[in-house]
């Protein structure tokens, strides 16, 4: 069974599976009737891990989370979102440049540049909800740009340069659960699907976050994030997952 496949079944399953708990009506009472709104600027330690093509050529990177701070030049990361009743919406931005160096042969090496700008919206709805939890569902649409530069040279001198840029929209589908632990400790999970072919080939994510209420409209949040993309066209290649821990500051704005 091919990953698309499998993790759209999985999605499907943990969804029919929550669903069918018995719900609780306590927590309805929690539920913001006004708009709230709130801000956490991040940073997300992200390795990257897999196959980059420019122009029919290809090369592996392997940055794992204790290379990340040598290997990232530039990095930047946003989340905004908006709560009211059972509904909810959320923008998130990432930039991140990226340098690794492989080896072709004994004499032959590689430098690689990865450029990547990802912006993603998407609105959801609370499908169900328990005490101190609660489970909403979303759709929305996952924009990315890249750029892959690449160079062949021996010790000394550099042979060939190759660059190439693409950009597309991906769909995406997803499920967030979140549980209140303790008054000021909140657990956050979330899936999310996308791509079927009509960008990207498929891409798919996943975030565990534990958020700790520091004051009435801020909190700390620390986490592990994973995104997988697999995208192909005219040579260009991105067949590649970042992965690692991010930390981030919430500010509570309404």
């Amino acid at each position: 069974m091919k990953q698309p496949v499998r993790i759209v079944l999985l999605l499907s399953f943990l969804l029919s599976l929550l669903c069918g708990l018995p719900s609780l009506e306590a927590a309805e009472k929690d539920a913001p009737a006004e708009w709230t709104f709130s801000t956490t600027p991040y940073v997300w330690f992200s390795g990257l891990n897999g196959t980059v093509g420019v122009k029919g050529y290809k090369a592996r990177v392997s940055q794992s989370f204790s290379d990340i701070l040598s290997a990232m030049d530039a990095s930047g990361m946003l989340t905004f979102q908006g709560h009211k009743g059972n509904q909810y919406f959320f923008f998130d931005g990432m930039y991140l440049d990226l340098s690794d160096t492989g080896q072709l042969s004994a004499s032959l090496f590689t430098d690689i540049g990865v450029t990547m700008t990802r912006l993603q919206a998407a609105w959801g709805v609370r499908v169900k909800e328990w005490e101190s939890s609660s489970l909403h569902v979303f759709a929305g649409l996952r924009y990315w740009n890249l750029k892959n530069e690449l160079t062949i040279r021996t010790a000394s001198a550099p042979l060939r340069h190759f660059s190439d840029s693409e950009s597309w929209l991906d769909p995406l589908i997803g499920i967030r659960f979140a549980t209140r632990l303790s008054p000021n400790l909140t657990f956050l999970a979330v899936v999310d699907a996308g791509g079927f072919g009509v960008g990207s080939d498929f891409t798919w994510g996943g975030m565990v976050d534990l958020s700790w209420r520091l004051s009435e409209r801020t909190s700390l949040e620390v986490g592990y994030r994973y995104l997988y993309v697999d995208y192909e066209k005219d040579g260009f290649v991105m067949d590649a997952y970042n992965d690692g821990i991010f930390i981030g500051l919430t500010w509570k704005v309404r």
